[in-house]
Order: structure tokens, then C-alpha cells, then sequence
């Protein structure tokens, strides 16, 4: 592999110690003066600014300090109560914690501070309670590292505990829209309904067969809504994900790796809105994760946006502080991996959030259910809500730390694209496959490059077709099960949306999709049975694991 031996020069440039992570020590404390809060912020030696170590679980973990404080950051969905506890191992420093935010908003604010737990122990331990959402910076130290400006080395072992608040509230669709039309009034709620079906969806037959079972579960009748026939999955699916920033056009782009990686901290972040401008409490969208500083988000955006454009083989590359020149992802992830980094592909099942629901900043449990017309006992037909696959791709190293997806959206086609916001925990998560660059990195390089000549070649045939070939070349589903046939000899997804493709050109990504089901020009329920059990990320709807007993 080639040697990319430029990068300890880089090194300083890769880290997010500056924007919106930093932060750093004060004056000189006593704890047992803690009549208010110490001064945490605008350390003037820089090399005490946190190390930015990435989102943090509730569990235990060790935390290396090199000379300068480690920050974490805690997701909170509002009235979030934390206990955090820093110990040290082998008694070799004195931790020092403090908590900062909540963020959006005053990142150096101190919520909360603590260095000595007790009289009789150098453990730290505080509990906070934030009643916003977005998240706090729990910034990991020693006593001499925040007031004395010694850079202490060693370790501490972090322990974080949810106690109330500790995940993102939800409220199923039935609920929500009883509560809504409580709230607004028969007739205007009335109004708002056809107008909101009509929004979400476009096709005059599909909207008015949702709104007539919408009307229904509101007068009490029970069963899975909305619900569309399989043959509408690839018009339904054109509201999966709604990306927020379209991909790079399809031009020639070169890139400076210096650059890239000090160039500004501001991205493109995920948001709400209001359905409609008379509900302010009803919004769509996704919700931002803030565990994600400005500049590592951006860092993300700026590799996808890397690897998005010399997928397209189209003369586009990245060059080097030395000269040294990247015209492939083949090349970048080879140097990244040579390198140093650590590489994580991971093959996902969810659930589709189409309509990206939020009420009162509860997530609505609203998906969308297919029909997919193979009879179940007692002449029912199975049921199922629409699935979401991706690939995600995590990499951990030295220059470069970023959480992307691939996949086929209705925004920018297949392509890589960096993670901003939080699914709905309705959503689920089932991953199916994993490769790892430590146990094998030729087979995640491999799999890059197919998911590169994937994009090139359905960036190449979307051209002129609505949505890039979105729902006409495939849809998310497919985009997943071409890497699985290509990585794994086998598909395992349904529904597959892509059209039955005869054409024998020899290549790569041809000769897969004829390898592949086209669902919804008919299937054989058996190997359609098996594909869904394999897809569903879980069965907690109601009925929904009965049903699928009771599939072939």
C-alpha cells in the first residue's frame, strides 16, 4: 500500500482542537471553594484545549490523557439527568471533570463542575440535569491540567450513567393525530389533514387511499396505516431520508488536502419545520445531532464530498501537501488505511421515516406500510412497514474521523453521505453484515470500490431522469443489495424496486443487477418471505411478528 509519510506533518491540522471544541482551564481552584463556578473557558495555552474524542453512551470507559484534557459529548432529549463519575485506575492523577452547554447554544458555558467527589478521595462525580434537547461537552481532566497548566499524562477511567430522560421521547401516529385534532378543532383539523396527505403524498390515487384510512383509524378501526400497495414502493420511497444538501455535481473537482483540513467549521446541519404555518408543534425533518461538533461534521461532509466526486472517475482528485495525487477512492481508502485509520463498514436494516413526523418534540411512530399482497391464514395479506438499508461507513484515524452512508437517495442519487442528524428510535437498527479493515482490509477497499462504480454508473444514467434515476434505477434497498451481491454472493433485502435488468455489457454492476429480484414485477413468496425476515430491523408493532409467523 502506498505510504502516505506527510502525515505526521498534517497531524496538528486533523484535530479539532480549535471552533466550537474548544475550551480549556482557568485560574487556580480550590473544590473546597466551590461557591461558584470556576473559570473553564478561553484557556490561553492552546495545547491544554480538549482532545475532541466523539459522541459518548451511557457504560465505562478508559480515557487516556496525553497532556491535555479528553471532551465527550451526551446527547439530551430534555429533562436528561446525568451522573458521571471519573476514577483513576491506578491512583497516578487527580480527575477533574466539568460539563459544558447545552449545545446549540453557549458551548463554554460550565453547567457543572467537580474535582474531588469526597474529603477522602481524588474521584470525581457529579450529576446534571439538562432540559433542552441537543447535547452537553463533558470535558475529562486532572487538577493540574485545568489550574496549573501542568500537562499531566495518565489515565482515568469514565463512567456514564442515564438516569432520567435518556432517550428520544415518542408518540405512535394514532396518538398523535387524536391529540392534534383535540387541539385544533374538528373542521381545522380536517383542513390540515387533506392538506398534509396531499404533501407527503403527491400521487392523487395514493393520497386519497390514505386519507380514507387515516379517517378510518380515527373512528376507531384497527390495522397498520397508512398503507400502499407494493407496486407504489418506489413513489413512496421518494420520501425516504429527504437529504437536507444535495451531492456535487458531476465535474471534474481538485481537492487540497491542507485545505480540507482547515478550511472553516460550518455545516450543513439537519432540521425541523413546521408542517403547516398554523402548527408550530408539528414539524418534519430530522433532528440535528449535536454530539457531532461543527468542525467534525464538516470534516465528514467535506470526505463525502471527497469520495462522491472521484467515484465518478471523472478526473477529479486530492492532492497532497508532497504532490502526491488520489484519482480513486480505491486510493484513498488504501492511504487511509496504510496510514493508520480504522475502517468499519457496516451493512443496516431500519425502518423508512418517510414522513419524518415530530410532535411537541416527541418522534411520531409513523411509518409507512406496504402491502405486499402474499395471503396470510384467515385471507389477510401480509403487511409490512417500508424497510431502509444503507451501508455505513466509520472511520477512525489520525486525519480523518467520520460516520458516512451510502446509498440511493432522492436527493443527489447514490452517494456517500455524512451522518447529521438522529434516526427515530422507531426506526430500529439491525446490522447484517460488518467488515473491518483490521481483520480484512482488502475486503472493505473492495467493497468502496464497487460502491463506487455503482455511483458512477447510475450517476451516469440518472442524468436527465427525475431525481438523479431515483425510483427508476433502484431505490435505497437496491443500492445496499448490489454491494451484498457483490461482497456476499447472495441478496437478502426486500423489497427490491430496481426494473428486471437483461443487459449483459460485461460490466461489474450489470452483470449484479441481473443477478438480482425485481419485486415489484413479481416475486416467489418463499425466497420473499425469507428476504423479509432477514430485513426487518424488529416485530414490535402490533401484529407485526404474528404476521410474519405466518409467512411461506
Amino acid at each position: 500500500m502506498r505510504k502516505a509519510w506527510w502525515l505526521a506533518a498534517l497531524l496538528a491540522l486533523g484535530c479539532d482542537g480549535g471552533g466550537d471544541d474548544a475550551g480549556g482551564g482557568g485560574a487556580p481552584g480550590d473544590d473546597a471553594k466551590q461557591t461558584g463556578a470556576p473559570d473553564l473557558a478561553g484557556k490561553a495555552d492552546g495545547a491544554l484545549a480538549p482532545a475532541m474524542k466523539g459522541p459518548l453512551t451511557p457504560g465505562t470507559r478508559d480515557v487516556a490523557l496525553e497532556g491535555r484534557p479528553a471532551e465527550f459529548r451526551v446527547s439530551t432529549w430534555g429533562g436528561t439527568r446525568l451522573r458521571i463519575e471519573a476514577t483513576s485506575p491506578d491512583d497516578s492523577v487527580d480527575p477533574f471533570l466539568s460539563v459544558h452547554g447545552p449545545l446549540p447554544g453557549d458551548a463554554d458555558a460550565v453547567v457543572a463542575y467537580n474535582d474531588d467527589a469526597s474529603p477522602d478521595t481524588f474521584d470525581s462525580a457529579l450529576e446534571v440535569t439538562v432540559d433542552v434537547y441537543g447535547a452537553v461537552r463533558v470535558v475529562v481532566s486532572t487538577y493540574g491540567l485545568t489550574y496549573q497548566d501542568q500537562p499531566t499524562t495518565g489515565q482515568v477511567r469514565l463512567t456514564v450513567t442515564c438516569l432520567e430522560g435518556c432517550g428520544q421521547p415518542m408518540i405512535p401516529l394514532d396518538q398523535m393525530l387524536v391529540a392534534l385534532k383535540t387541539e385544533v378543532g374538528d373542521a381545522a383539523f380536517a383542513d390540515l389533514l387533506s392538506t398534509g396527505i396531499a404533501t407527503f403524498f403527491g400521487d392523487l390515487d395514493s393520497a386519497a387511499a390514505v386519507d380514507q384510512q387515516v379517517r378510518a383509524a380515527l373512528e376507531g378501526a384497527t390495522g397498520p396505516f397508512p398503507v400502499l400497495p407494493l407496486a407504489a414502493a418506489g413513489t413512496a420511497q421518494a420520501l425516504l431520508e429527504r437529504p437536507d444538501h444535495e451531492a456535487p455535481a458531476p465535474q471534474p473537482v481538485t481537492f487540497q488536502l491542507d485545505e480540507l483540513l482547515t478550511r472553516g467549521c460550518t455545516p450543513a446541519r439537519a432540521a425541523l419545520k413546521p408542517v403547516h404555518p398554523s402548527l408550530p408543534q408539528l414539524e418534519t425533518g430530522s433532528r440535528s445531532d449535536y454530539t457531532r461538533s461543527d468542525c467534525s461534521l464538516k470534516r465528514a461532509q467535506d470526505f463525502a464530498e471527497v469520495l462522491n466526486n472521484l467515484a465518478l472517475d471523472n478526473g477529479s482528485e486530492v492532492v497532497g501537501p508532497d504532490g502526491t495525487r488520489y484519482s480513486s477512492v480505491e486510493d484513498v481508502f488504501v492511504a487511509l488505511i496504510d496510514a493508520g485509520h480504522h475502517v468499519r463498514v457496516e451493512n443496516s436494516r431500519y425502518y423508512a421515516d418517510f414522513l419524518g413526523l415530530y410532535y411537541k418534540g416527541m418522534a411520531v411512530a409513523a411509518p409507512v406500510w406496504l402491502d405486499t399482497g402474499i395471503p396470510l391464514p384467515g385471507g389477510d395479506t401480509f403487511k409490512l412497514p417500508a424497510p431502509h438499508t444503507h451501508h455505513t461507513i466509520y472511520v477512525d484515524g489520525p486525519l480523518v474521523n467520520a460516520t458516512l452512508m451510502y446509498y440511493m437517495g432522492v436527493s443527489g442519487g447514490v452517494s456517500f453521505r455524512a451522518v447529521d442528524a438522529h434516526r427515530a428510535p422507531w426506526t430500529g437498527e439491525r446490522v447484517y453484515y460488518t467488515y473491518d479493515s483490521a481483520e480484512d482490509a482488502d475486503a472493505v477497499v473492495q467493497l468502496m470500490v464497487a460502491a463506487a462504480r455503482l455511483r458512477r454508473v447510475w450517476t451516469e444514467r440518472g442524468q436527465g431522469l427525475p431525481a438523479l434515476g431515483y425510483g427508476t434505477l433502484g431505490v435505497c434497498n437496491d443500492s445496499t443489495a448490489v454491494l451484498e451481491q457483490i461482497a456476499e454472493g447472495t441478496v437478502t433485502i426486500f423489497p427490491l424496486a430496481n426494473p428486471a435488468n437483461p443487459e449483459q455489457t460485461g460490466d461489474l454492476i450489470d452483470r449484479t443487477l441481473a443477478e438480482l429480484p425485481s419485486d415489484l414485477a413479481g416475486f416467489d413468496p418463499t425466497d420473499a418471505a425469507a428476504r423479509i425476515r432477514a430485513t426487518l430491523p424488529h416485530t414490535d408493532f402490533p401484529g407485526l411478528q404474528a404476521a410474519v409467523d405466518a409467512l411461506p
